[in-house]
């Protein structure tokens, strides 16, 4: 047993190491022995290595949008090398897998495509080329929800469509419909019509027909299944020379978290990709906004209107036209979320559309404040903007309507709730403290505070009666009884930009919940609220104290407060940093077209146009790429200036794209600028324009007007023909020979200015003579008023949140004629009433003016003993009163102001406003900032750098706009 044991151990042995022996599978098998020694066996060669790689001298370029930006998983893409014929049979290679057939063979050689199946974070891309060599490159991808660029998103967060929503980012695939434009400019009456069901609808068709006559025909909806008939539907030529019906495809869907609408002039019958879109499109945006400043807990549709019709001329023209709900202002207040939706949607255009030649925005109100600050803190979305009734941006305007807040507490000024607060109000405007003083102090008729306090201001309270987009309003902000509830509003909206408060200025409600609440750029300490109106008269010295005495300043939660506003320092730093306060330094490389109109009331000042001009002045040569449209409708200047500033603008931008010199861009944009971009004071010029565009009805007339009106078929008028109408009707807004005497420009002479500078060099004098005049004319026709911080001493550009402080100074008021005086009129009336009592009995005056004065004059002892000896010399020697009266007044009127500086320095210790030093934080803007991923936020943003893109962009707009980086050397 023993012996069969070992037996079966040394058998098993055995096998094992024979199968050791035999298990390698590199190992060949020998050659067999034939028993003689002397044959040669062959000696075997190793197989050779693969050659190494090389890498080809070529780039893959990102053509969609900077490779480190790249969202939703796809992107449109270049392979070019210097030798084509090494890309024939090239192959792509995503994170080490082979991607197939996405590359297609251009004519120039290089290989286009749209790559997908990206992950989240870094993706290799690496291209083999025929030889062998290869090209490679990383891009970075991010959700098609977001965030990109712009940190940690808002929430909670709304998705009115879950039924069609895939995940948390909302996100559903795109959704197309069809519209058409109707043959007859009736039929879009016609059909609005048709939805009346009862008589009192029927009293709107007057209100219906002006609407269509002011804002063009609208788009009807088009069922590929059951057409209209090809005669109801208008034809149309493009740009590019295909003439055919107006059939307009509509794209709805979703990207960072919110809705899109992208419209195109459209074939049904035909497929569009990127590689071959449709032959109408002329490869050009048009980005329209909407208006209005707000913040939304949730999603939104995408505006779909505008001032006039420049939607429909662009979709005629060729344009695909895009809009954005979360760069809809009064949607969305975050202007870096705003920019980064607009970023995304620009991407997807490019990769399901074709490549841009450039990109156009238009909007009023809030969708000019997106525009400008777009076009500042992320220059190349835009190359061309058309802003309408426009603010610079929504931070130092929130410093306007703060201040207005303030003072209508203070005046007791606000629209009627009741019947009986009617008088109140007419009390308030010409009694109490009368119409002149109110103006003093705002800056603008009274009635614009009403407005801006009832449609704007409260959306700044982080306390909302209805916060949009909350389900649930328990969860909501509440100092008392939930202090670490959601707070609602605009300034909580910029998180991210503003940074937190410091523990050191904490309120209660932030105490209790250890952790501070969004900091504010907000700040009035040091302001003399008044001070210009003051030194020139327009208000009393006890008006003035008893206003700044009393002014006060708002809180974390914007309420009213005794102590003035204090701004949070890194918040003012980070507001300038990120263009939050648009300094316009980055503009001088986009075309600007400004229309604006009359505010006799509605909160949209005329001054800003001005006012956009002086920022640019502070930071360009030249103020060329700006020109202001002006004109009599309210607002909006003319209805049809959105869509004549759309045809201008597109010449400008065609004009550089097609340049071939070696000027930067800013300099294409003077040099190439053409003669409809000029400032003017009327629309009556556009008749003379090839499109003789007629004022206020514009929108009937195009695109298809009807057959005996359509005046495109009037011969163009010679070009200075236009330019001599806005020479003369400029006249309107300010009175200027020099303008009417530029004949060398105006006419186009070949002189180099010679007769210009004759006969300005003959006007000049009477200009000037006549500039008071002239300027008060301006200011009244355009409405071009100001604001609190302008009759406080602010420039124009009013660009200083908070104020650097000076110690108080006594010359700053020692012009003001009315120092001492509460009430000059009254004075007056009492004085003329004394006069007449005192001439029976002079001996009577010194106590009777004893017993007045002291009510109506803040230093009434001093004025009181001056008078009374001017009377006293007076009756001793009648014959020395004219000159003791004067001098008297003058001392009375104008008194030493030391003795008024020193009660101005009770009230502001601390000193007050020197506006001729820099603004406190302000910085310059930096471009294209980011502020972290979903997770962590870099507050104040940090610059991207151009560098870890190279070779990408190339898609966005043609080569003379400059938005291509560089390819890495």
């Amino acid at each position: 047993m023993k012996k069969t044991l070992c037996a079966l151990i040394a058998l098993l042995m055995l096998t094992l190491v024979t199968a050791c022996g035999d298990s390698s599978s590199s190992r060949k098998p020998s050659p067999p022995d034939d028993g003689n020694p002397d044959t040669e066996h062959p000696i075997e060669e190793p197989e050779p290595p693969e050659p190494p790689l090389v890498k080809a001298d070529g780039s893959i370029e990102v053509l969609s949008n900077r490779a480190d930006l790249i969202s939703g998983g796809d992107a449109l893409i270049r392979v070019q090398t210097a030798d084509a014929d090494a890309l024939q049979g090239a192959t792509l290679r995503i994170n080490g897998k082979d991607a197939g057939a996405m590359l297609a063979a251009q004519e120039d050689g290089a290989l286009v495509g749209l790559v997908s199946g990206l992950t989240l974070g870094e993706n290799t891309l690496h291209v083999r080329l025929r030889d062998n060599s290869y090209l490679e490159r990383t891009l970075i991808n991010h959700p098609r929800g977001g965030p990109v660029f712009s940190g940690p998103q808002v929430q909670p967060w709304h998705c009115p469509n879950s039924d069609r929503s895939q995940d948390q980012y909302c996100n559903q695939a795109p959704e197309y419909s069809f519209k058409y434009l109707p043959a007859s400019v009736m039929d879009s009456f016609i059909s609005k019509a048709g939805e009346y069901s009862s008589p009192q609808d029927y009293f709107s068709a007057p209100v219906d027909m002006l609407a269509m006559m002011l804002t063009g025909q609208e788009l009807l909806d088009y069922d590929p299944e059951q057409p209209p008939k090809r005669s109801s539907i208008a034809k149309v030529t493009s740009e590019t020379g295909v003439t055919m019906p107006f059939i307009v495809r509509v794209e709805k869907g979703v990207i960072n978290r919110d809705r899109y609408q992208i419209m195109a002039l459209f074939d049904p019958e035909q497929p569009w990709t990127a590689l071959a879109p449709q032959p109408q499109w002329n490869h050009k945006l048009l980005v329209h906004h909407g208006s209005n400043v707000g913040v939304e807990y949730g999603m939104a549709n995408p505006p779909n209107s505008d001032v006039g019709n420049s939607i429909i001329v662009a979709l005629a023209r060729g344009f695909v036209t895009l809009s954005n709900a979360q760069a809809n202002l009064g949607h969305n207040a975050n202007l870096v979320t705003g920019a980064e939706s607009l970023m995304m949607a620009k991407e997807h255009i490019i990769e399901q559309y074709g490549l841009l030649r450039f990109t156009i925005g238009t909007g009023c109100s809030g969708g000019a404040i997106m525009q400008l600050h777009v076009a500042n803190a992320y220059p190349g979305i835009y190359q061309g903007v058309i802003v309408q009734c426009a603010y610079p941006d929504v931070w130092t305007t929130a410093v306007q309507f703060a201040d207005y807040h303030l003072l209508n507490k203070q005046f007791s000024w606000s629209l009627p709730s009741a019947p009986e607060d009617v008088l109140l109000m007419l009390k308030s405007l010409l009694l109490d403290p009368g119409p002149v003083p109110m103006i003093s102090f705002y800056g603008h008729l009274p009635i614009n505070p009403i407005v801006s306090d009832e449609a704007f201001f409260p959306g700044a309270f982080p306390t909302q009666d209805n916060c949009r987009g909350i389900q649930d309003p328990s969860i909501l902000y509440d100092a008392e009884t939930n202090p670490g509830g959601l707070r609602c509003g605009l300034v909580d909206w910029m998180h991210n930009q503003f940074g937190v408060r410091g523990s050191e200025v904490w309120s209660p409600a932030e105490e209790a919940i250890s952790r501070g609440f969004t900091a504010t750029p907000f700040d009035n300490v040091g302001v003399q609220y008044g001070l210009k109106a003051l030194q020139l008269g327009l208000i009393t010295g006890q008006q003035f104290l008893d206003v700044n005495r009393k002014m006060g300043g708002l809180d974390i939660d914007f309420q009213r407060q005794d102590q003035r506003s204090v701004a949070d320092h890194d918040a003012l730093r980070f507001a300038y940093r990120s263009g939050a306060i648009n300094t316009f330094q980055n503009m001088n490389s986009t075309a600007i077209i400004d229309l604006r109109g009359l505010d006799p009331g509605f909160a949209h000042d005329a001054f800003h146009s001005w006012q956009f001009r002086a920022r640019l002045e502070q930071n360009q040569d030249d103020t060329q790429n700006h020109v202001i449209w002006f004109g009599p409708v309210p607002l909006a200047g003319d209805t049809l200036y959105t869509t004549q500033a759309l045809l201008v603008m597109n010449e400008w931008l065609n004009n550089v794209e097609a340049s071939d010199d070696a000027l930067t861009l800013g300099e294409k944009l003077r040099a190439y600028k053409p003669v409809q971009a000029r400032d003017r004071c009327l629309s009556v010029s556009s008749l003379f324009d090839a499109e003789h565009l007629p004022p206020l009805l514009s929108a009937t007339f195009t695109p298809n007007p009807p057959p005996l009106l359509d005046l495109s078929k009037i011969p163009a008028a010679p070009a200075q023909l236009g330019k001599l109408v806005d020479a003369v009707t400029n006249q309107v807004c300010g009175l200027s020979l020099e303008q009417l005497t530029n004949v060398s420009h105006l006419l186009d002479l070949p002189d180099g200015g010679a007769l210009s500078n004759v006969l300005g060099e003959l006007t000049r004098p009477i200009d000037q003579l006549l500039k008071p005049i002239t300027d008060l004319q301006s200011t009244l026709v355009t409405t071009r008023f100001g604001t609190p911080r302008i009759m406080a001493g602010d420039d124009l550009t009013t660009l200083a949140n908070k104020c650097q402080l000076k110690p108080v100074d006594p010359a700053d008021y020692a012009t003001a004629p009315f120092l001492s005086l509460t009430d000059p009129a009254g004075l007056a009336k009492q004085l003329a009433n004394t006069m007449v009592e005192g001439a029976t009995k002079p001996q009577s005056i010194p106590g009777l003016i004893k017993g007045l004065l002291p009510s109506a004059i803040t230093n009434p002892l001093s004025v009181v003993d001056n008078l009374v000896g001017l009377f006293e010399k007076g009756i001793k020697d009648p014959t020395s009163l004219p000159t003791e009266v004067l001098n008297t007044l003058a001392m009375t009127l104008t008194p030493d102001p030391r003795d008024f500086a020193r009660k101005v320095e009770a009230i502001f210790p601390d000193g007050v406003c020197d506006y001729s030093l820099p603004p406190v934080g302000a910085e310059p803007t930096v471009p294209w900032l980011q502020y972290g991923d979903a997770e962590q936020v870099v507050y104040g943003g940090e610059p991207l750098a151009d560098e870890s893109a190279p070779a990408s962009r190339q898609g966005w707009a043609s080569p003379n706009f400059g938005l291509a980086l560089p390819t890495a050397h």
